[in-house]
């Protein structure tokens, strides 16, 4: 086995609530192991170390069942590969537990549902292989497609819109289908956090009407600063904050700025967040490794997080505020 990584205490403890670093080294046919050291991803254990990430919603599952059962194996054997550094967490109670053993929580997300062909038994049996983040939808629909299990009627677009035009789009689709009701209606029942990352507007505002599902975006900027459709508007926002969810602002330049992408910008992301939200409803999701290839995050890996909190800091964020958006937000949901 090998000798456990230890670093310098971090500024803040990190719950980075999307990654997809498992799914792409199993694409790219490399090990499915952070303990594997890659220049070629975001994250590897020294590089986690280094930045203070303690917890991690690792994608484990996009539209394939049999690709996701390999996956949640992965992920359940890197932690009995290496006990001493990973942990694999259900509850706060043992993400906590896991970061006073000096391990790194693991917590296993779905990215969509359509790979369990409207099939409520899967659902159930995934929280049973350890799930516990689910996304609606990876952005299709399932209007006029045939073989398609989507969770939404009409596609999400991932472009820049500016919010006249948003308005009209959404007034002109469709979102969960009946399916997609009936699955929030067993999240709900099991315990799962609905992640709204990728959803339509439709969908996202009918999963904001269903007062029981515990909800969140894990990976979203605000659509106030720059005209993603991946980004929230401040309505949106402030929906999700009176839901007591939580919106992981991501190191995904195209997010951030349209032309000019800088730290800076990032932290306007924050700072706007907490603006409208309020102090218990941001946190972080980088999606590291999840990004195209030829584009690098606003923070280049795991192990820059510092650069974060510096620049937070010197734009008058509280170390208290810094504390719940580095970890605490995003930790009640599991709560």
């Amino acid at each position: 086995m090998k000798a456990k990584i230890r670093a310098p205490s971090p500024r803040y403890p990190v719950l980075d609530a999307h990654n997809d670093s498992i799914i792409l080294r199993q694409v790219r046919g490399d090990p499915m192991d952070f303990a594997d050291v890659n220049p070629r991803y975001h994250v590897d254990l020294p590089r986690l170390r280094r930045g203070g990430i303690s917890a991690i919603f690792v994608m484990v599952g996009e539209g394939h069942l049999q690709q996701s059962l390999q996956l949640i194996d992965a992920g359940h054997c890197m932690c009995a590969a290496h006990p001493k550094n990973f942990a694999l967490c259900l509850t706060a109670s043992d993400v906590r537990r896991a970061n006073r053993e000096d391990r790194i929580a693991l917590i296993m997300s779905i990215e969509g549902q359509a790979m369990f062909s409207e099939r409520l038994e899967n659902l159930r049996n995934w929280q049973r292989l350890g799930v516990r983040v689910a996304s609606l939808t990876h952005g299709g629909g399932n209007i006029g497609a045939d073989n398609t299990f989507e969770l939404q009627v009409d596609r999400s677009y991932f472009t820049y819109m500016a919010a006249d035009e948003r308005a009209l789009v959404r007034r002109q689709s469709k979102g969960l289908t009946s399916f997609g009701s009936e699955a929030l209606d067993e999240m709900a029942r099991l315990g799962l956090v609905c992640d709204l990352a990728h959803a339509n507007d439709n969908a996202f505002w009918e999963a904001i009407g269903h007062g029981k599902v515990k909800v969140c975006v894990t990976h979203g900027n605000c659509h106030a600063l720059c005209p993603h459709m991946r980004n929230l508007t401040d309505e949106m926002l402030k929906a999700l904050a009176a839901r007591n969810g939580v919106i992981g602002i991501c190191f995904f330049r195209f997010f951030i700025d349209r032309e000019k992408p800088t730290l800076d910008r990032l932290a306007d992301h924050f700072i706007h967040a907490l603006e409208i939200m309020g102090p218990d409803h941001v946190g972080i999701g980088t999606d590291f490794d999840g990004l195209p290839s030829n584009v690098l995050p606003m923070i280049e890996d795991a192990a820059g997080l510092g650069a974060l909190w510096e620049k937070l800091e010197s734009r008058g964020v509280r170390p208290g505020v810094l504390k719940k958006i580095g970890m605490d937000n995003f930790l009640r949901l599991l709560d």
